[in-house]
């Protein structure tokens, strides 16, 4: 089994990940606060619903990880050391799935999860499946 992958809500606008994606046989995660991103962006943009999302995710295998108080920690202690948690909290507490190793933070936007070590975009870690 391959190294789970925790999905930032950025990598959907990329429809060739997606479709890739659906061929990689390992748990393919979206943590909850991205998840409520992306029904933002499905209700409000695309005119969409929550449902219509989570059609796509059950058709790709993604299963929405829910925040608890080990993820919330987590992301506390991200923010010890770094960026104001009222400006990057949500960057926080996505990246605070992607711990224990090996799981792998995938985004477009690697300089948001600066605190991880574990992150590639979706072209890298296309490569590797």
């Amino acid at each position: 089994m391959n190294d789970p992958l925790i999905l930032d809500t950025c990598v959907f606008s990329d429809k060739d990940f997606l479709y890739k994606l659906r061929t990689y046989h390992g748990r393919k995660i979206l943590p909850a606060v991205a998840y409520s991103e992306l029904c933002v962006h499905y209700v409000n943009n695309k005119k969409k619903s929550p449902q219509d999302l989570d059609r796509l995710l059950n058709q790709i295998d993604i299963e929405v990880d829910q925040l608890n108080k080990l993820r919330a920690q987590y992301a506390a202690l991200y923010s010890k050391d770094g960026k104001d948690f009222k400006l990057h909290n949500r960057d926080y507490l996505i990246g605070a799935h992607a711990y224990p190793p090996p799981r792998k933070m995938i985004t477009m936007n690697k300089k948001d999860f600066w605190f991880l070590n574990n992150v590639y975009t979706p072209e890298e870690i296309s490569k590797k499946f």
